[in-house]
């Protein structure tokens, strides 16, 4: 219990009141007129390190396993049997695979470490359906975004167990590990009854419920059937269970409107390049992709996820998804996980809101790419830049900042 001051005490309190009070209300000192000016805020001062997400100081690698390094040539046809259009092999033709796999990355994880690299950021390593047919042409799925199986790596790249033992000894050189991850889409193995695959937009094709009343998925789901969608879906032949997990095989968590052309709703409701769209604004799809992701942050261990096609998802995916996601990887000891998006756009107005409403704790930074490019080898003006780095406010959140985008100058996308 703490003593009650003693009279003497208080006195001394009061007197001190006293006389903060009494200097308090005496007008300010006027400085003698020979007197220095303040002195300017030192350079440290001026360049302290700013607040900023600490994944925000890696150095990214992009690591196409395919295309780096064949470590074990017994995985080249990906354990199957025939000839190209099978087992998607063919070092002759650069639309398939080449090679490489997890054995030839960890064989050379000094040289990646030797070129500055603090994070490995690796291209999609799921199971993905060996051979798609493209416009008319064969394309193997070597680039990983093709996935018929979320829960096991492409036979091509090699197993789990060579997954695990990349990320353990890429984490015991001091480098992170990040999953390229894809939600918006699987493999193509849905086909139309119609025979046909235009865009057939919600203003023509509304969803219908059960009953056939139409809905508007946006603002909530209802019981649908086939009959509900605006083709006919239908899974080809042989290809009924080959997704995993296993809900994925339902035609119905899919939008079935035809093919993206990539402008106004199609971005969000057509087939990407022929693969499946998923329905994500199922509540279904959206609790099936948390599970899928919180197996990998809790069986592997790795550090964050760059997700692919973010802006050919609804956004309230995303706020649902990542928010799920950091949370669940915080439980796993992973309070600083981080999800970046690719979401195409240099207008940092359509890029922010993937961190403010989507939750997302940062996207690659498409608008300053662009400005620097153009600066850089078009001799654009500096105003250009300027105008990026005034947007900077806009990316202010409870958890993240401008400092969070991840900065490059060219990439896969952009060349």
């Amino acid at each position: 219990m703490t003593p009650l001051p003693s009279r003497r005490t208080t006195a001394r309190i009061s007197a001190v009141a006293l006389s903060l009070s009494v200097l308090t209300a005496l007008p300010p000192a006027t400085p003698p007129a020979d007197a220095a000016p303040p002195r300017p805020p030192s350079d440290r001062a001026l360049a302290r390190t700013p607040a900023r997400p600490a994944p925000s100081r890696e150095q990214f690698y992009l690591a196409l396993p395919d295309r780096f390094a064949n470590g074990s040539t017994a995985n080249d046809q990906g354990g199957l049997t025939g000839d190209r259009s099978v087992t998607g092999h063919d070092p002759s033709d650069k639309r398939f695979y080449q090679g490489g796999d997890l054995r030839g990355l960890i064989e050379k994880l000094d040289y990646i470490k030797g070129l500055g690299t603090t994070a490995i950021w690796m291209a999609p390593v799921f199971k993905n359906k060996p051979v798609q047919t493209v416009g008319g042409t064969e394309t193997a799925g070597y680039h990983g975004y093709a996935i018929t199986d979320f829960t096991r790596v492409d036979p091509h790249f090699g197993t789990n167990a060579e997954l695990a033992e990349l990320v353990d000894k890429a984490h015991a050189k001091g480098m992170k590990v990040f999953f390229d991850v894809i939600t918006n889409h699987t493999a193509d193995t849905i086909d139309y009854a119609e025979k046909e695959y235009r865009y057939r937009s919600k203003g023509a094709y509304p969803y219908l419920d059960s009953e056939g009343r139409p809905f508007d998925d946006s603002t909530g789901m209802a019981q649908v059937d086939e009959g509900s969608l605006p083709y006919t879906p239908r899974n080809r032949t042989g290809e009924h269970d080959t997704k995993v997990p296993a809900w994925l095989n339902d035609p119905t968590m899919y939008h079935n409107r035809g093919d993206s052309t990539f402008a106004g709703e199609s971005a969000l409701y057509g087939d990407f390049i022929g693969n499946d769209d998923l329905w994500t604004e199922r509540p279904e799809v959206v609790e099936g992709m948390e599970r899928i992701y919180e197996t990998w942050v809790k069986d592997f261990g790795i550090d964050g996820f760059r997700v692919d096609t973010a802006k050919n998802v609804n956004m309230s995916f995303w706020t649902q998804w990542a928010s799920a996601l950091d949370a669940y990887a915080a439980r796993q000891g992973k309070p600083d996980f981080f999800i970046f998006a690719e979401a195409f756009s240099a207008d940092p107005t359509v890029m922010a809101p993937y961190l403010v409403e989507g939750r997302l704790d940062g996207t690659l930074d498409f608008p300053l790419q662009a400005a620097l490019r153009n600066y850089a080898s078009r001799g654009g003006p500096t105003r250009d830049l300027a105008h990026v780095l005034a947007q900077d406010y806009r990316y202010t959140t409870d958890k993240a900042n401008a400092y969070g985008e991840v900065t490059f100058l060219g990439s896969h996308d952009m060349g």
